[in-house]
């Protein structure tokens, strides 16, 4: 049997062709695909535009790179995202947090009233989400402000601010430079 011949134009033509199709559909599609597209297709014109399907909505200028992951809640978007944030690989939104199996642990009032959590999470204008970041529900993550990679964000960020570690604590504040001490 002989191999499949394929040449560097038929791919490049198929790849337009893909790419032209997806940026043209205009109907719905099914949920696993848009999922998949949103979170993994190469070019970010094409995340960008199918992120809906994942709960998310992003202003003018807002591009995520591969591996965007939202947990989402009742709401059908549940992750606001502003203008020209820049998103890292593989940040996660968590906008409903509960032992979604556990019958005996949902019952426990510790549980039910310190740790089960939903909320919506909020991105201001011109942040900067580092790679395997994590966002926990309700969080507003203020304009200007930059998370540091592989911190988990329980509590809202301060505008021009970074914050790192887990869990994510200030350590700058960006309009005067100053280091946070704690």
């Amino acid at each position: 049997m002989k191999p499949l011949e394929i040449d560097e134009k038929k791919l490049t033509k198929l790849d337009e062709f893909l790419f032209n199709t997806l940026m043209n559909f205009e109907g719905k599609m099914p949920n696993r695909f848009g999922k998949f597209l949103a979170m993994y297709y190469p070019d970010a014109r094409i995340r960008k535009k199918y992120s809906a399907y994942i709960g998310v909505e992003m202003g003018e200028g807002t591009y995520s790179n591969l591996g965007l992951k939202v947990t989402p809640n009742d709401n059908k978007i549940c992750v606001h995202i502003g203008k020209e944030v820049s998103i890292a690989p593989n940040v996660t939104f968590i906008c409903d947090s509960q032992p979604n199996n556990g019958t005996e642990i949902n019952q426990l009032d510790y549980v039910k009233n310190k740790l089960v959590k939903k909320g919506d999470i909020i991105i201001e204008d011109n942040a900067w989400i580092g790679t395997n970041v994590t966002i926990m529900p309700g969080v507003i993550v203020g304009r200007c402000s930059i998370i540091g990679a592989g911190s988990i964000v329980f509590d809202n960020v301060d505008p021009f601010s970074i914050y790192v570690g887990i869990p994510a604590k200030k350590i700058r504040d960006l309009k005067t430079g100053e280091r946070i001490i704690e």
